[in-house]
């Protein structure tokens, strides 16, 4: 609805399992420019990951609440073909261990 009140028309959303949709994506060969992502605390699935090397969007902006799942899905997407470009932490529950990371990544 943001997107219609604002008069912007080079954008679509999807409402969808994003594993399941992401596959369909890379199986029909589709071309993405971004991806956002925001995984849970367990991080992206390696069929996740897979499907976005096979997408091959330029930027990719990875929010998550574990550092822990993010470290490891960034070092499968540095491997393939990613560089973090600017990592941002967002302390969005104070007086409390958690922090979202929010890392944007561009093709090498």
């Amino acid at each position: 609805s943001n997107a219609k009140r604002n008069d912007i028309k080079n954008v679509q959303f999807y409402n969808a399992d994003a594993g399941e949709f992401m596959v369909k994506l890379a199986e029909q060969k589709k071309k993405v420019d971004v991806v956002f992502m925001d995984p849970p605390r367990a991080g992206a699935s390696l069929e996740f990951l897979r499907s976005l090397i096979t997408l091959s969007p330029e930027k990719v902006v990875y929010i998550s609440c574990n550092p822990e799942t993010q470290q490891r899905d960034l070092f499968y997407l540095i491997k393939n073909g990613y560089k973090v470009k600017k990592i941002q932490p967002v302390d969005m529950f104070p007086y409390t261990s958690h922090v979202e990371t929010v890392v944007l990544l561009q093709q090498k």
